[in-house]
């Protein structure tokens, strides 16, 4: 009977292993933007014409890996994206901008008053626990298994589960930054801005707790589109005052 409580307290050790490392591996995260509910007002008499190029993905590479371990991970990995995420940005942005009845978006450059360049410096979803939070769990747990079995090795197993299912004290950061460009007709450089968009959120989370869809879901579509908002905003303002400052024809 020892012998097979100290395969279990094994067993359980083992499976927080997988649990913990291979979380979320293999699966698509779907970036599910919802739409704009905000128009702005006509500029004029001509909406302006845009083409926008493809996103240049400028992320860090821990952004693309998913780097991070126990205490400290980013998600969503490359691999675990259901499409490249300088396309999803691209769709996002192109979305936004339609939507807001900002400018027109056209298929060829050579029928735009005016050239996009998307430069994407971060876009995505970062958990940190509490360390010390880990310790604490294990030891709940594991005075938890003593009672219930008597024996140490149903405190070890007890120990392992805590650590898996006990909720620990977790910051969740949500963030996009972009540097868009905007060129004229002419090739000159029009406009050029750099915002960010981000969410941080406190939260109670065990170890093992996975839900990257969820939160992406919740805050990293929530981060993008406060990216956006600040772009457009003061992209507006420029086509604005280069429409005051513009020669009458």
């Amino acid at each position: 009977m020892e012998l097979i409580r100290k395969r279990l307290a094994w067993l359980a050790v083992l499976g927080l292993m997988a649990l913990a490392t291979g979380c979320g591996g293999g699966k698509s995260a779907t970036f599910n933007y919802p739409s704009e509910s905000m128009a702005f007002p006509p500029l004029g008499d001509d909406t302006p014409t845009l083409f926008v190029e493809f996103v240049n993905d400028l992320r860090p590479g821990s952004q693309r890996s998913g780097e991070g371990g126990l205490a400290t991970y980013r998600f969503p990995s490359d691999e675990n994206w259901d499409a490249p995420v300088n396309m999803i940005y691209y769709q996002a942005l192109v979305q936004d901008l339609t939507q807001t009845n900002l400018v027109e978006i056209v298929p060829l450059r050579s029928q735009a008053d005016y050239v996009l360049e998307v430069d994407l410096n971060h876009m995505g979803v970062k958990i940190s626990r509490s360390a010390a939070g880990f310790g604490v769990t294990a030891i709940v747990g594991g005075a938890i298994g003593y009672a219930i079995s008597r024996n140490a090795a149903g405190a070890a197993v007890g120990a392992v589960a805590g650590i898996g299912a006990i909720p620990v004290p977790a910051k969740l950061r949500a963030v996009c930054e972009v540097n868009l460009r905007v060129y004229d007709r002419e090739g000159e450089l029009f406009w050029e801005r750099t915002c960010l968009g981000e969410i941080t959120k406190s939260k109670w989370e065990g170890l093992t707790a996975r839900n990257d869809q969820k939160w992406v879901d919740e805050y990293l579509t929530v981060a993008v589109k406060r990216c956006n908002a600040c772009l457009l905003g003061q992209l507006r303002q420029a086509l604005v005052e280069a429409g005051e400052t513009a020669p009458e024809s």
